[in-house]
């Protein structure tokens, strides 16, 4: 992906702050995009990245001119734009940082000026990412609301014709674009940066992202995650329009993002059936189906609130289990004999088949009392083949953060004296209490996540959710990275360690 050019932009602070609200995590959203891309093998000196100070309307046309005058006819040209949208005078606007309230014709852009500047240059493949919302007279700092509507069926109109053009837009005209507190994302980037970096398992084709895949994921992850964290159950619906010269296209090939991967798919040299593997997600109490308008939001975190979270979700509990067994039905084509009846409790539920068991639980979140956190874990595997299976994980994609192996007794010392006699300490590190060592968290470089390590159990805890073998290929990856770096003794001696 050499022939990628691109102008990424992201405005959290603006000038004008007493007036227009700083958009949270505009700039980590920018930055993993384009770190995304470069994954991706983009050529890091083709993309110009302005933020905040940077993003000035001057600056930002400058290099809208640049982009279009180098881009030639076999390249892609991206354009990406985190922050507040405007409609206004019928003009669809995107703001700079020196935009002020009261002069917006003069100090934001004309969306179709930005567009025009990109079809000016030689390139057949425009393609636009937009996370600004297209409503609202007030906004918060967990919208990222634009102060007057920014309108998408406006943009339909005016490129509807447009040859080679696409714009991929985080909502409707009338919603507004959330923000994921607890990830540190806008929720629609989020996904596009998962999609991008190759761990929206499922979507792709022969290690191809095409266009209608991206925006069904976008949209049914966006949908879902919004409905979750937000406390009225907002709507979020991603848009996408344009004309296209095909039904679909290629946004991305992920060939050599998947070459690595592919390298550790053997699966069987490690083996699972005593592995746990888990996720979990968080929500707002108000929003269980018990939850009863005389009810009241619980302030402290105790064993009595606790047991109450539970006694009100016991329709949550039900529907996530349909909603599996449902799926092994009607994809894995599995039959009545095949599930044993579902055992469903206040807070548990579990679904207990031939080759796994599938177990979800609610209960009250540890850090926030109004919040609850909902845990689904497959365990008890029968044998690890399922885990090749390309339906059972794309029925269980996006779901999983940690991969935990059960033990007899493990020297956890013996693991932290190990790391502590490797030389290379930037590379590897691990993390105890003087007074308690029972247990340790190890760190790698590079790798997206941490382990840790009791006296009972050893865990691959990863910072995003996976797919059941993804999250696997990831345990394999660890222990690949540390061999790579001349580190065998630390694995000789861990599995002889880690026996039961």
């Amino acid at each position: 992906m050499k022939n990628y050019y691109g102008l990424i932009i992201a405005i959290e602070n603006y000038h004008d702050n007493k007036n227009i609200t700083p958009v949270k995590y505009a700039a980590n959203d920018a930055e993993q995009f384009l770190e995304s891309l470069i994954g991706l093998g983009c050529d890091r000196d083709k993309f110009e990245y302005l933020s905040d100070n940077l993003a000035t309307k001057t600056a930002i046309l400058q290099k809208l001119k640049e982009i279009s005058r180098n881009a030639q006819k076999e390249d892609t040209v991206i354009f990406y734009y985190a922050g507040h949208g405007f409609y206004n005078n019928g003009k669809n606007q995107i703001s700079c940082v020196d935009t002020f309230l009261k002069s917006l014709d003069s100090s934001t852009i004309d969306i179709v000026q930005v567009l025009s500047a990109l079809e000016e240059s030689k390139s057949k493949k425009i393609i636009g990412f937009l996370d600004c919302c297209h409503s609202g007279i007030h906004f918060s700092s967990e919208e990222r609301s634009p102060v007057t509507g920014f309108s998408t069926d406006d943009l339909k109109y005016q490129y509807g014709n447009a040859e080679h053009l696409t714009i991929f837009a985080s909502c409707k005209e009338d919603e507004k674009s959330q923000v994921d507190m607890k990830r540190n994302h806008g929720v629609w980037s989020y996904y596009l940066i998962k999609a991008l970096s190759g761990n929206a398992r499922g979507i792709y084709e022969k290690n191809l992202l095409f266009s209608d895949k991206l925006q069904s994921y976008l949209s049914e992850k966006t949908y879902h995650r919004v409905k979750t964290i937000t406390t009225n159950k907002k709507n979020q619906t991603p848009v996408k329009f344009g004309k296209e010269t095909a039904e679909r296209f290629i946004v991305a090939d992920l060939s050599t993002k998947f070459s690595e991967i592919e390298l550790q798919k053997n699966v069987s040299e490690i083996k699972f059936e005593g592995a746990v593997i888990k996720g979990s997600e968080e929500g707002y109490v108000r929003n269980l189906s018990g939850y009863k308008s005389n009810h009241r939001v619980p302030k402290e975190i105790d064993d009595y609130r606790n047991n109450w979270i539970k006694s009100l979700s016991r329709e949550e509990i039900a529907s996530e289990l349909d909603r599996i067994s449902g799926l092994l039905k009607s994809r894995l084509n599995y039959k009545r004999k095949d599930i044993r009846p579902p055992l469903i409790e206040d807070g548990y539920g579990q679904l207990v088949t031939d080759q796994f068991d599938y177990v979800v639980g609610i209960e009250q979140s540890q850090t926030a009392a109004g919040e609850y956190i909902l845990t689904r874990t497959i365990e008890n595997f029968k044998s690890s083949d399922i885990l090749n299976n390309p339906i059972f994980n794309d029925i269980f994609s996006d779901t999983f953060d940690t991969l935990t192996f059960y033990f007899k007794k493990i020297n956890v010392e013996e693991i932290i004296d190990l790391i502590e006699n490797v030389a290379d300490e930037e590379y590897i590190s691990v993390e105890y209490k003087n007074t308690d060592t029972s247990f340790c968290r190890i760190y790698l470089k590079d790798f997206n996540g941490h382990i840790e390590v009791s006296e009972t159990s050893f865990s691959i805890i990863l910072d995003d959710e996976q797919s059941p073998q993804n999250l696997v290929i990831e345990c394999q990856r660890a222990y690949a990275a540390v061999t790579s770096k001349g580190f065998p003794q630390l694995l000789n001696d861990s599995k002889k360690t880690l026996s039961s």
